[in-house]
């Protein structure tokens, strides 16, 4: 979460879904609206693969949605295709609609571009804008509310005539029917392999080349929307899938992996575990068997775990992960810094790897104290002989300003935003071939 002295709103998107859950749960007659923003045309530039483009727009988006916002409200980069306003305490459907028309008038006004060859001067949006509105009574959860909100952005994207659509979640009956169709439509996913994985680079800052990504799930609903990962993973562990995704997730990862070998790309994956998956006895042998379907060797798969994952179960965990480490998987810690107790885990658990939570990356360039703890999490990472991973890089002061911290690896926006297996691999092929330039004609000599 965003420290109180932050001037912005923005949160991750777990951490609305946690808020929204709990303003929910009161159950004391609070209005709540959820506003869920389809960025268009956002996703066209993407599949050109206009990442500069791409990260200009989204932050003026978030600017100007900051500007708009009261202190108490919140939003979240879902994906970079997909917004949420979580808007708490609003008297009526119709506050929420006129803030949802706000947003829109705002976030359709053109967006001026840097001087490129490749963009054009300015970018306009056509957003689509659903709200799902509630005066919390209980029995309603954060992803039914999510479900209505998504929907609603999906149907105002059909027809373009309506500018919003707001629909009103009065009952746990309207709650049922929302969270039955999401589960529904996400069984079919799975079963139909509709499902994809996205790779995001994670750059080498020593010497300027990838040598690993992080497998990201995607989802591209029926209506054309995107679903949040988040979202889905929470799905997946309340109707006990997370395993089935879980498989998904690691055996398309590995099998690229195999696949990239072939093109010469010597590439490490890394993989979320959440906790449910942690606490499944059969997640080493699942492991074991899809390094030895795709033939890749472990030390190339890195096994990402969050502190709450360590703590759900630590006896569980804590003997999963040495079965991982016998396998010779390498095991990440992910958010690190933001949890009550984070050394003792470093002392408990062999990993070798720590993430820094973007929460500090961010700010490292406008926030002294952010500084220190980046520093500090670098030093500690290396004290006990593990890289550390800058996650939320989005720009390149910030990138070089890690670099001089001693940081080894960052992702993010201004690496590159997560790509398709066989964008990766071009994006990874162009970084080499721009480091061997770099490095002269008497160092390719010697590489080859």
């Amino acid at each position: 979460m965003l420290p109180p002295e932050s001037p912005s709103s923005r949160v991750p998107p777990a951490e609305l879904l946690r808020l929204l859950g709990e303003r929910l749960a009161r159950a004391d007659g609070s209005r709540i609206a959820l506003l869920a923003i389809a960025l268009s045309p956002l996703e066209r530039l993407l599949a050109v693969g206009r990442g500069r483009t791409v990260r200009t727009v989204l932050v003026e988006v978030g600017r100007r949605v900051d500007a708009i916002l009261r202190d108490t409200d919140r939003y979240a980069f879902a994906s970079r295709e997909e917004l949420w306003v979580l808007l708490p305490d609003l008297p009526s459907e119709s506050l929420a609609e006129l803030a949802g028309r706000t947003l829109l008038d705002h976030l359709r006004q053109p967006i001026a571009m840097p001087a490129s060859q490749d963009a054009p001067s300015a970018i306009q949006l056509q957003p689509s804008l659903g709200v799902a509105w509630t005066a919390a009574t209980g029995g309603i959860d954060a992803l039914s509310i999510l479900s209505v909100a998504t929907d609603a952005s999906a149907t105002c994207h059909r027809h373009a005539a309506q500018r919003v659509v707001v629909r009103r979640v009065r009952t746990s009956r309207d709650n049922l029917a929302a969270r039955k169709k999401a589960e529904g439509d996400l069984m079919r996913a799975l079963d139909a392999n509709e499902l994809e994985v996205h790779f995001q680079p994670q750059l080498d800052l020593r010497i300027g080349e990838c040598r690993s990504a992080e497998a990201l799930i995607r989802w591209r609903r029926e209506d054309g929307g995107a679903a949040n990962p988040e979202a889905i993973v929470a799905l997946c562990e309340q109707r006990e899938l997370i395993l089935q995704l879980t498989r998904f997730t690691l055996n398309t990862a590995l099998r690229r992996v195999s696949e990239w070998a072939t093109r010469g790309l010597d590439l490490s994956v890394a993989v979320n575990l959440s906790a449910a998956t942690l606490s499944e006895p059969t997640l080493p042998m699942m492991v074991s068997q899809a390094l030895e379907t795709w033939s890749v060797p472990a030390s190339r798969l890195t096994l990402e775990l969050t502190e709450s994952a360590l703590i759900r179960n630590q006896r569980v965990a804590g003997e999963a992960m040495k079965q991982l480490h016998r396998l010779g998987c390498r095991l990440s810690i992910d958010d690190f810094g933001t949890g009550y107790s984070p050394y003792a885990y470093l002392r408990q658990f062999s990993f070798n790897e720590l993430k820094i939570d973007r929460s500090f990356v961010q700010n490292v360039q406008s926030d002294a104290a952010s500084l220190r703890v980046v520093r500090s999490l670098v030093e500690l990472a290396h004290a006990f002989g593990m890289d550390a991973v800058a996650e939320g890089v989005e720009d390149g002061a910030s990138a070089d300003t890690l670099r001089e911290l001693g940081c080894d690896l960052a992702q993010g926006w201004h690496v590159s935003a997560a790509l398709r297996a066989d964008e990766l691999a071009l994006w990874c092929l162009a970084r080499r071939d721009e480091a061997n330039e770099r490095r002269g004609p008497a160092a390719q000599r010697q590489l080859a």
